[in-house]
């Protein structure tokens, strides 16, 4: 079973055209893998060419089952609201991903809070201003693997290290709610040790992931619980979109 992780960076340079969707399906064209976990996907952005970038994706890749997940709906320019646990927005939205080739019996999306207002010192004309944390989203599937069934989360963390953990710590509880054995991937915005700390579980991938030209530290990650074990090592692919490395392992039962 090979999953893989990729923060999109909503597909950047490559959209915000009407030739976005070909372009972006032909960037994903060979990317291999048979569990895929998106960050940073647009649905519906004038900056990615209005597409739902999930959907491009899948097509490409041949994925039969796969959602989408909205942090915030509404524009990233403009007005955003706070979908509920279950909505994904049919107009525009900004969040994550999961594609499978497998069946997927259920899904699951839950919100995870973002971190305090903060002010923060600025050549303005005030001398400050106000940042506002981006909401967050986990996404999970239940997957009917050949293995049996697995249950796949996909996230994307806080920058602010503290909310980072509390939201990685949160994701991990939630998903041992679902049925195991469980996989949770994505950009947590943090390093190897601080993931596995909080969460409990075993990262099955170790490689530097960020940034994309000179890659250093690993933000991305593939953390496994009880039950799954890494076949070798892992692999990052360059992508002609994004800043992050996508990251590659495959995974079995141990």
């Amino acid at each position: 079973m090979l999953v893989v992780t990729s923060n999109i960076q909503h597909g950047h340079p490559l959209v915000g055209d009407p030739s976005s969707a070909e372009r972006l399906a032909t960037a994903f064209r060979d990317l291999p893998g048979d569990l895929l976990a998106l960050q940073e996907v647009d649905k519906g952005q004038a900056r990615s060419g209005r597409i739902d970038e999930t959907a491009v994706i899948a097509e490409s890749l041949g994925y039969r089952w796969h959602r989408f997940a909205a942090a915030f709906a509404g524009s990233t320019r403009g007005l955003r609201r706070r979908p509920e646990p279950s909505d994904v927005p049919d107009d525009s939205g900004y969040g994550v991903a999961l594609l499978s080739r497998w069946p997927v019996s259920s899904w699951h999306v839950r919100p995870l809070r973002p971190g305090p207002v903060r002010i923060a010192p600025a050549d303005t004309r005030l001398g400050f201003q106000v940042r506002l944390d981006q909401p967050r989203v986990l996404l999970a599937a239940v997957v009917q693997a050949p293995s049996g069934p697995v249950t796949v989360g996909c996230t994307h963390l806080s920058v602010a290290p503290p909310v980072a953990r509390r939201q990685l710590a949160e994701s991990a509880w939630a998903l041992r709610a679902l049925p195991g054995p469980h996989l949770l991937l994505g950009d947590l915005n943090m390093g190897p040790d601080d993931a596995a700390r909080v969460t409990g579980m075993r990262g099955l991938a170790h490689a530097p992931t960020f940034s994309a030209r000179r890659p250093r530290r690993q933000l991305d990650h593939v953390l496994a619980g009880p039950g799954l074990r890494a076949v070798s090592g892992a692999s990052t692919v360059r992508l002609p979109v994004s800043d992050h490395l996508a990251l590659a392992v495959d995974v079995e039962p141990a």
